[in-house]
């Protein structure tokens, strides 16, 4: 089997100063390529440096894009940011011998503090031009998981119909095998026992000459799967194994002042109804949607369909993922809005998204400041320009009781709060800000538990 180095560019002089002609380093003999994959639940944005120089950033079930570097060793070097702190913390180091033709992968697990970093050496795939396959290596990262058989087999063809492709226990790593292009679909089950199965991906279809790494993770809270499969190639190419049984899932959150109790149907006939009398600061359950599907809802007064109050086109949900529909405007002017949840917590600080839902307020800020202590002029916001209607950026907070206040721009008047949080490392609240009878001011309701189904 040929192996061929992945291309690089020259780096720069100021780490690699084999790329110089000045270089105090030996001669290379070749170049080999490096990824770092981070498998630990609840770990905020890591940093990946090459010695100082950053390679990027990876959350959790993420895999940083393949790089190639010259055939000497490094300290690769991994940081977060704690919130409150202005200098990253340098939470570990791995020295690592890069090899000529090289593929190495770094698997990040255990505590995000002091993560444990295993190696996975093998060597850079080449294809020819007229080669028809794929290779593939699965590795396992989902920390809840015992040991795993996975099944990589062409549409139809069940579970232990023939050998798993690879059988691992956590944070192993299987050989590379050659598949002919085509539609495949993996089927992860208990090992020795094909009944017991943990994650069914939809048909994929995988084009030849790319070269994967599978990997296999928990699903977090923004997963409607619990289990998640995702591939990143050798030259960049991220992919997502989508679960064949865990179709997205959707909400409504009313936030329009003005707009009435609705019911809310998913056909022009207004047959099928979807929510019942939701009212404004509410939220309904989630339900299941149609992945791929674009739809249009009619909202109507609660209990009558004499009249349509509006309608929406709403683009096709991610697959794999909870979305809301935000219902928001004026009188007369109303429409829903789409973001895709981020519900997922963080072991490392508490995290607040805020949607700006109030009309009468286009712009505000967003301060913490300790619990019954007053808003003053020397208090910075955390979160600036939140605009009118969308969702705002997530705020990640120290532990620690807070009160947050709402306040527009530039004067810093309070149209909202205090609001008191009680600020958990890991908690992840949504939170929701609406007008009020004095259009002065707005309010805001804790919105991250919907209603049981």
């Amino acid at each position: 089997m040929k192996r061929i180095l992945l291309p690089l560019a020259c780096m720069g002089t100021l780490l690699l100063a084999a790329c110089s002609s000045d270089s105090n380093l030996p001669e290379p003999a070749g170049k080999g390529a490096i990824r770092a994959i981070n498998a630990i639940p609840g770990s905020p944005e890591m940093g990946v440096l090459i010695e100082e120089r950053p390679l990027g950033s990876i959350g959790y079930a993420n895999s940083t894009e393949p790089v190639t570097y010259d055939d000497f060793t490094y300290d690769f070097n991994f940081e977060i940011g704690y919130p409150g702190e202005l200098a990253f913390t340098r939470v570990a180091t791995e020295t690592l011998k890069v090899e000529a033709d090289g593929d190495h992968i770094m698997l990040l697990t255990g505590d995000v503090n002091a993560p444990d970093v295993t190696v996975f050496n093998d060597v850079i795939r080449e294809f020819a031009d007229t080669d028809t396959v794929l290779e593939t290596r699965f590795l396992h990262a989902a920390v809840t998981l015992g040991p795993v058989d996975v099944y990589f087999e062409a549409p139809g063809v069940a579970p232990g119909t023939n050998p798993p492709a690879a059988t691992l226990s956590f944070g192993e790593i299987g050989p590379a095998t050659d598949y002919a292009e085509g539609s495949y679909v993996i089927t992860i089950t208990a090992a020795n026992d094909a009944d017991t199965v943990h994650f069914t991906s939809n048909e994929t279809s995988l084009l030849p000459r790319f070269a994967h790494v599978i990997s296999i993770y928990d699903g977090d809270a923004n997963n409607t799967a619990p289990v998640i499969v995702r591939s990143m190639t050798s030259v960049g190419n991220g992919l997502a194994f989508i679960s064949a049984d865990d179709p997205p899932q959707l909400r409504f959150v009313h936030g329009a002042y003005t707009l009435e109790r609705v019911d809310i149907y998913e056909d022009e006939l207004l047959t099928n109804l979807v929510a019942a009398d939701l009212g404004l600061k509410e939220t309904t359950a989630y339900f299941e949607t149609a992945a791929n599907q674009a739809k249009t809802y009619y909202v109507t007064p609660a209990s009558s369909t004499a009249t349509v109050l509006f309608e929406q086109d709403v683009a096709s949900p991610f697959p794999d993922s909870y979305s809301h529909l935000y219902m928001v405007g004026d009188t007369d002017a109303w429409g829903m809005v789409r973001f895709v949840a981020d519900r997922a917590s963080v072991s490392t600080s508490a995290r607040i998204r805020i949607f700006h839902a109030a009309f009468n307020n286009p712009i505000f800020d967003v301060y913490a400041v300790d619990r019954d202590a007053p808003l003053t002029d020397e208090d910075a916001p955390i979160l600036l320009n939140a605009a009118y209607p969308s969702l705002a950026p997530t705020i990640n907070l120290p532990e620690g009781d807070v009160d947050l206040y709402i306040a527009t721009r530039p004067d810093r008047t309070v149209i909202a709060g205090p609001y008191p949080v009680d600020a958990a490392l890991g908690m992840s609240i949504e939170l929701l800000v609406v007008d009020t009878v004095d259009p002065l001011f707005a309010e805001i309701i804790d919105i991250t538990t919907p209603p049981a189904p």
